[in-house]
């Protein structure tokens, strides 16, 4: 009996990974790579300001710490 299941669940893993597999696309890198940059330059240190995270993403991304220990220690 729990061979039957223990077979069943490997063949639903196979074919959810397969599916998965056909569903996603494959990653490309962005940018410029190391390489086609000139006289040794490894890019300026400047950031876009559209870009970066407000004080609200900020605030939640500390809390989710302070939760993440609360639910390691007391769950």
């Amino acid at each position: 009996m729990a061979t039957k299941y223990l077979i069943l669940l490997g063949v639903v893993c196979l074919v959810l990974c397969l599916g998965f597999l056909v569903c996603v696309d494959g990653a490309h890198a962005q940018g410029k790579s190391i390489a086609s940059k000139k006289d040794g330059e490894l890019g300026n240190k400047e950031f876009d300001q559209d870009q970066l995270p407000g004080k609200l993403e900020i605030g939640l991304g500390v809390g989710s710490i302070f939760v993440m220990i609360a639910v390691v220690k007391y769950v």
